[in-house]
């Protein structure tokens, strides 16, 4: 608590929706989630290794081993409606 006796606010304490986080990414990190859903090959679309890095960190995809390629999470998912302004209902 701050000396006011206000609660303090960090940008961890910040509830992320999908739409937060959409709104976050990068144009390459938006790129893949479209290339992912829609199986366009994202390393032709211009997007790099390390962006798909960054986004399984993110929690975004997730590494379909058997496949040996990424795929969305639920949460990729969710973003991507979000980006798309999809109601998922």
């Amino acid at each position: 608590m701050a000396e006011s006796g206000r609660l303090t606010y960090t940008p961890s304490m910040v509830k992320r929706t999908p739409e937060t986080i959409g709104a976050e990414l990068s144009v390459p990190e938006r790129m893949l989630l479209f290339c992912l859903a829609s199986g366009t090959d994202w390393a032709k679309a211009g997007v790099t290794h390390a962006t798909a890095q960054h986004m399984l960190v993110k929690n975004l995809v997730e590494r379909d081993q058997a496949a040996n390629r990424f795929m969305l999470t639920e949460q990729g998912r969710a973003v991507l409606f979000a980006l798309i302004g999809h109601d998922r209902r």
